[in-house]
């Protein structure tokens, strides 16, 4: 409002010192550690805000580039919350200020967390039109031999959101079949990466293939797909979210010993993730109602720690 109002503006933007800000953000979203990522990203988005209405030219257009950034950061972290609402918003201005950036790249990047807003929003048909469309834009740039890796990457992650909507939609056959293009993207890009900070690679793709597994029912499935992947390489809410994944597949099998032992492996790589993931809290509940009176020590704390009850 200051800015608008004709108010003091920064005279001079430490651009050195709000990139630094904004990659210290992108690696708490990627832990998971979201009430330090909170007192971050208040001060910083308001810092980018007032720079990229102050300034003109190159210095607005790197202003707009780090924004976006920022508020896909925090887009992703409200979607791990389940605080949908305030994911899409985040999303929508990240879009915004892409266009600033003059990266449209990043304006795919930006759809990509909207349509994990509106996956945690289960409106699961906008999700599934955010990713088709996205994929339609990017297919012709991928089948050229210059493509860019990062586009490719941002292809194959819109692969993995489409996957992940058709499991939620019980659709085997369409899950399998996009899993399987992924698949020839990540092959195609060959190593694992994080390109606008969306960890696509081969790896990543098997970690979605064990979680839509289990969203359409497959647990022997995921739990034969989990036990070969080495997921050592990615982030911490990335491992923890493949702990998360197995514990729900043991849950469906059944083996509460080894559901309580994977929940407790995912906490001890994100604390934070799975007191806050809707799955991971479910999950919980099940496995109460499972042991019933014969529920452990073990998976009693677990629950007191994360607020699960039955």
């Amino acid at each position: 409002m200051t800015s608008l109002l004709g108010g003091p503006e920064p005279a001079h933007a430490d651009f050195g010192n709000l990139d630094a800000r904004v990659a210290d953000a992108w690696r708490l979203t990627h832990a998971s550690e979201f009430n330090a990522l909170s007192s971050l990203l208040t001060p910083l988005l308001l810092d980018l805000e007032r720079v990229v209405r102050a300034k003109r030219g190159r210095q607005h257009v790197e202003g707009a580039r780090l924004l976006t950034s920022a508020y896909q950061a925090a887009s992703a972290a409200f979607a791990r919350q389940d605080e949908a609402d305030a994911s899409w918003v985040a999303a929508d201005r990240a879009s915004r200020w892409a266009e600033d950036a003059g990266d449209p790249l990043a304006v795919i990047a930006a759809a990509f967390r909207m349509g994990h807003a509106f996956v945690t929003l289960r409106r699961l048909d906008q999700a599934e039109h955010v990713a088709e469309q996205a994929i339609r834009a990017l297919r012709p740039l991928t089948a050229t031999d210059d493509c860019p890796p990062e586009a490719q990457a941002l292809y194959g992650a819109m692969h993995l959101l489409l996957a992940v909507v058709s499991a939620r939609e019980g659709d085997r056959a369409a899950t399998k079949r996009t899993i399987t293009e992924a698949r020839k993207i990540g092959q195609r890009i060959g190593a694992d990466r994080n390109d606008y900070n969306t960890e696509f690679g081969p790896t990543n793709v098997e970690l979605h293939a064990v979680s839509t597994a289990v969203d359409l029912g497959d647990a022997g499935e995921a739990i034969d797909l989990a036990s070969g992947i080495d997921a050592s390489g990615l982030s911490p809410e990335r491992q923890s979210r493949l702990a998360i994944d197995l514990a729900r597949a043991h849950v469906q099998r059944r083996h509460i010993g080894d559901a309580v032992a994977a929940l407790l492996e995912a906490e001890a790589q994100s604390p934070e993730q799975v007191q806050t993931n809707a799955l991971a809290r479910e999950a919980l509940r099940d496995l109460l109602g499972l042991a019933g009176r014969r529920a452990t020590p073990e998976l009693l704390d677990l629950a007191r720690r994360t607020g699960a009850t039955r």
